[in-house]
């Protein structure tokens, strides 16, 4: 009997042992599910702390304060309030909007001095300040550094110094330097691999060959990289046959037929050769940043890619992303959009890069793909009151086929 009892004894410690490890397995899988969404939900807040949007107050109609928000990454608001300095409600008003561009309310304009508040849907809270209100860079100090709103700051922006949003800011279009077009390579194995897209179009390109030169005797498969990039694919076009800063010249194109590329009006066409060798393109537009203040315009990009059967037209399938660029205004047309490692010029980093899609974006027909942009550009976001802005798109040939990339961005 006591030899059954220690058997018994012992299968019943031994689901107790199972039970306690299966326990504490299914404990585990929570708690990192747990962990893995608090992660997530702080990054994001923190990225919309880390991001906050311009908010500028602007007196309207002799009657009405005007509220505009600049998002600087896009933020989804939920609600707006004006309390007084003593934390008492004044006013709410439930928006429940995605600002995406830029977004005005009308506030109320209240007998007491008072806060406004701008709540996100994952409950950061932003607050009007005078002082980071670029239509009012030039007000009195005393005004600006008040920190909420008052009569003699309502009495201050009725006396239009700033309610028709004249601000000293300029935007130039610098269409004599044609398209900044750069050809490249992905590495086809790794292209589809989990993650691989998201860290080369959201995050931006790093030059592979730039990590190699930087790291030459060194161990540079371990620096992070994803496209091949040559100096000599860094071009500049413009006029009828476009001009390539580093030899070959293109020959020039006959029966239709473009080797390298050529630029007509606002279209750039990429032709077979570098379709052919390359399957990473980077085309941009230039324009020109001065000012202290916002200011907003509209970008519509086009593009399509196709090859030709027997005469027709059949599509590559494109992957791509519209993306800003913004640059110190003493920079180089000629300089390489790449991140670069080491001490090179000709590789200098960005001041800001934001996408204009939340994710990648995938066409395969021989009609244009079409989309227009709202684009908000201000001092405040970027540091400096002058500098270079390049638009464009970062794109991928997935075809493994030779054919025509067509690209039409206008400002």
């Amino acid at each position: 009997m006591k030899g059954i009892e220690s058997i018994v004894g012992a299968y019943l410690a031994l689901i107790l042992i199972i039970g306690a490890v299966l326990g504490l397995h299914i404990w585990s899988r929570h708690s990192i599910l747990y962990l893995k969404e608090n992660v997530s939900t702080a990054s994001t807040r923190f990225q919309y702390i880390l991001y906050p949007p311009i908010l500028t107050l602007k007196y309207v109609n002799n009657s009405t304060l005007l509220l505009t928000i600049y998002p600087r990454i896009p933020v989804y608001v939920k609600e707006i309030i004006l309390r007084d300095l003593e934390g008492a409600l004044l006013h709410y008003k439930y928006l429940d909007i995605f600002a995406n561009s830029s977004y005005s309310v009308e506030l109320p304009i209240v007998n007491k001095p008072f806060h406004i508040l701008l709540v996100s849907s994952d409950g950061v809270i932003y607050y009007y300040n005078p002082r980071e209100d670029p239509g009012l860079a030039t007000a009195p100090d005393y005004l600006r550094s008040k920190g909420y709103v008052d009569s003699e700051l309502i009495e201050y922006l009725s006396g239009n110094n700033n309610s028709n949003s004249t601000y000293n800011s300029e935007l130039t279009s610098l269409p004599s330097y044609g398209y900044k077009l750069h050809a490249g390579s992905i590495n086809t194995n790794v292209y589809n691999q989990p993650g691989f897209k998201e860290f080369l179009f959201l995050l931006g390109p790093v030059d592979c060959n730039r990590v190699r030169w930087d790291a030459y005797g060194g161990p540079y498969w371990d620096m992070v990289c994803n496209c091949n990039m040559s100096n000599r694919y860094h071009w500049i076009t413009y006029g009828l046959y476009g001009k390539i800063t580093t030899d070959p010249y293109p020959p020039r194109p006959t029966t239709g037929e473009y080797f390298y590329f050529v630029q007509n009006e606002s279209l750039l066409i990429i032709g077979r050769d570098l379709t052919w060798n390359n399957n990473y393109y980077q085309v941009y537009r230039f324009l020109k940043y001065t000012g202290n203040g916002p200011v907003e315009f509209n970008v519509t990009v086009k593009v399509r890619g196709y090859y030709y059967i027997d005469s027709s037209q059949q599509p590559l399938t494109l992957n791509f992303i519209p993306v800003v660029y913004i640059y110190n205004s003493d920079t180089s047309p000629l300089t390489p959009v790449s991140l670069g490692r080491g001490s090179s010029d000709t590789f200098k980093l960005w001041l800001k890069r934001t996408p204009l899609e939340l994710s990648y974006v995938s066409t395969s027909s021989v009609s244009f793909w079409s989309k227009t942009y709202t684009i908000v550009i201000s001092p405040r976001e970027i540091g400096t009151t002058s500098a270079i802005i390049l638009i464009g798109l970062e794109l991928v040939n997935v075809s493994g086929i030779a054919g025509y990339i067509e690209i039409d961005i206008q400002i």
